[in-house]
């Protein structure tokens, strides 16, 4: 049986490929816009979305503070602040994230930052703490909403051995992990990493993001692994 994709993606590219747009997923439940992370170029590509009567909540989770992941977080607070206002809650597990905002200016009063998942988002979010920087903390989280679960990577080196465990036993429906055509790469996952731990069989459900190149997706496709489709709203 086919998994449910919850995940529209605005952008799957990595830091320095502007074509394919920095990374980030969102999807939406009923007046409420949840997104994951937001790089430099999403404010643009989410603008429609942001100022949309439908939408009357926010809610971005934060995978790492790197600026590829984060660069229109300030944009976005302050757009729902003072141009179509409507309330904005951030899911980060440590406080560095507030420490960043009070560097740009942004006050404490534009957001809600959670350190934990309040009941009524309808759903469930389990961290990790994933090898990409030294410097900053880290995390791909386990999601589960309305009956569909998956595990979405940010930026990570490999995939945490209890997530890998789930998905393989079907206990997690789908991957979203990022990928380099870099075999040596100390902060991204290799694709021969993904390789040599997804069997063919379940690559189906693995969707690569956080690609550098046409040639990187175009060698995952030939290995079996998903593409996600870009759609800007």
């Amino acid at each position: 049986m086919a998994k449910r994709n919850v995940l529209h993606f605005t952008g799957i590219g990595s830091a320095f490929n502007a074509s394919f747009g920095n990374t980030n997923a969102y999807f939406i439940d009923g007046t409420t816009l949840f997104m994951f992370d937001c790089g430099e170029s999403v404010y643009a590509r989410m603008l429609k979305l942001l100022q949309s009567k439908r939408i009357r909540r926010v809610i971005i989770i934060i995978t790492h503070l790197h600026s590829d992941h984060i660069g229109s977080l300030g944009t976005i607070l302050s757009f729902c602040s003072h141009v179509v206002p409507k309330p904005v809650d951030i899911f980060y597990p440590t406080r560095a994230i507030e420490r960043f905002l009070k560097c740009i200016g942004i006050s404490g009063d534009k957001y809600t930052h959670h350190l934990s998942v309040p009941e009524d988002w309808n759903l469930s979010i389990t961290p990790y703490r994933v090898v990409h920087s030294d410097m900053i903390a880290c995390f791909g989280y386990e999601v589960s909403f309305k009956g569909a679960s998956f595990y979405y990577s940010g930026d990570a080196h490999d995939i945490p051995d209890p997530v890998l465990k789930k998905f393989l036993d079907n206990k997690i429906d789908l991957l979203f992990h990022e990928a380099t055509i870099d075999t040596a790469a100390a902060g991204h996952c290799s694709y021969t990493t993904l390789e040599r731990k997804i069997p063919v069989s379940e690559r189906k459900r693995v969707y690569c993001m956080h690609l550098g190149s046409e040639k990187l997706a175009a060698l995952l496709i030939k290995k079996g692994f998903q593409i996600p489709k870009i759609e800007v709203p």
